[in-house]
């Protein structure tokens, strides 16, 4: 059996707490989100993330959650200028809220088709604002005019905006959806209308290091 498919059957495993009509509704959906979130060869849930599971399983077997494992989510939404928006719009990458959707296990970052993140919370090794916008940044990510989703050794620039922006760096590496290709990303910066709510809200309990192989050390 492949790593994929034995995370696959323990997930479901996990998702048997939730009542069968939820399951029916919602099992598919839940479980895309789950692999997709997964580290390459992961053979077993992250224990913080079944337990986040079993949790609100049972919690709605005994009637004290109405909800979807979505209703605990934060959304803080991608800031877009009004010319960026233009664009992005008639590219397709705007027609919904460009967003970072945070539950108590993910973080999900999307741009409509052009990018889209599913990152494990305890995969996150720090988050900071860049008050100096684009500036702040090395290489080709200098320009002060990129807008729209760009990437680079390993970082993705996701922004409307070239102000407001948050540098989320990774303690590993995760694959993202770049369009319709596959990359692997380390580091993410996002243009937010909450700036200071995306850093508190992404900012780990214990401060970790990214590790050595980080692209830009």
């Amino acid at each position: 059996m492949s790593d994929s498919a034995g995370l696959e059957r323990r997930y479901r495993r996990l998702l048997a707490c939730y009542p069968r009509a939820f399951r029916r509704e919602l099992e598919q959906e839940i479980l895309a989100v789950l692999m997709a979130g997964a580290d390459e060869g992961q053979q077993r849930p992250r224990l913080g993330e079944a337990a986040d599971l079993i949790r609100h399983g049972l919690w709605m077997r005994l009637g004290l959650s109405r909800g979807r494992i979505m209703d605990s989510t934060t959304m803080f939404p991608i800031s877009v200028d009004r010319p960026s928006r233009v664009l992005m719009t008639v590219f397709g990458a705007g027609r919904k809220v460009p967003r970072v959707t945070m539950s108590s296990s993910t973080v999900d970052i999307r741009m409509g088709w052009a990018f889209h993140a599913t990152i494990p919370r305890e995969a996150v090794a720090s988050a900071r604002p860049l008050n100096g916008g684009l500036s702040e940044l090395s290489g080709p990510f200098r320009i002060s005019v990129l807008r729209g989703v760009n990437y680079w050794r390993g970082t993705a620039l996701v922004n409307g905006a070239g102000t407001g922006l948050v540098e989320i760096t990774l303690d590993r590496s995760k694959w993202v959806w770049l369009g319709p290709l596959r990359a692997r990303m380390r580091r993410v910066i996002v243009s937010a209308e909450d700036q200071t709510g995306l850093v508190a809200a992404l900012t780990p309990s214990t401060p970790r290091s990214p590790d050595p192989e980080d692209p830009r050390l």
